[in-house]
């Protein structure tokens, strides 16, 4: 047996023998609050009242890399230069550092002038032959964001790496554009052999036409449906 149970209520809204009936019934009823289906056996342990320390715990965080209550300057510094070096040698630039230690720039070099922390230069021997190796990599044929995996770096960087020598990447098809897609309205029901052309019946563009599908929206009064397409 399984029961619904409001979330800031605390309250049983429904039972039934199968989840299915009560997610069933959470959406034929219009609820004013989020709910949850769990086992009927289970529901003394839900509906426990928590504790103020357990809700501090479960709601609040303290940032280690904070300084914490009684530390001194030296200890702090000491701590945090601790975990810039572990960082450097994971790769993490500047902004990175100080992004996911939440520090600012000024603690930072503090930091890097008392324990002497460098941060690694890229030699320009080291950025050509990645650029070079991008270059290989589409030529082959590989899509910029498959190359982009493969040397570490952003699609960005795939795409100035082409500019700079002059390699013009391919433009790739999505299978999706060539996807049938129905449309129905009023009992009547059209069928188009891909986005694109579903796209321009509706007049709207396929970024619309794919977004407002994956959100459940109707366009212009159609249903959409997506078809999957016959292999001949």
């Amino acid at each position: 047996m399984y029961v619904l149970v409001g979330v800031k209520s605390k309250e049983i809204l429904q039972e039934a023998p199968h989840k299915s009936e009560l997610n069933n019934w959470r959406l034929k009823n219009n609820l004013n609050e989020p709910t949850m289906i769990i086992p009927k056996g289970k529901l003394e342990q839900v509906l426990k009242p928590e504790s103020v320390e357990e809700l501090r715990d479960k709601y609040y965080a303290v940032d280690y890399w904070q300084r914490q209550l009684e530390e001194t300057t030296k200890a702090y510094h000491a701590r945090i230069a601790v975990k810039v070096r572990q960082l450097i040698e994971q790769g993490y630039k500047r902004n990175d550092v100080m992004t996911e230690l939440s520090i600012n720039t000024g603690l930072l070099y503090r930091v890097q002038s008392e324990y002497g922390i460098l941060f690694k230069r890229r030699t320009p021997s080291t950025v050509v032959e990645r650029r070079k190796k991008m270059i290989e990599l589409l030529k082959s044929g590989m899509s910029k964001q498959d190359v982009a995996k493969a040397v570490g770096r952003s699609v960005d960087a795939v795409q100035e790496a082409a500019k700079l020598y002059g390699f013009k990447i391919p433009r790739q098809r999505s299978r999706y554009y060539d996807i049938p897609h129905r449309l129905i309205k009023d009992g009547k029901s059209i069928e188009f052999e891909s986005a694109k052309k579903t796209a321009e019946f509706l007049n709207v563009s396929t970024y619309k036409l794919k977004y407002d599908m994956d959100n459940g929206r109707g366009i212009k009064g159609y249903k959409v449906i997506r078809l999957e397409k016959q292999e001949v």
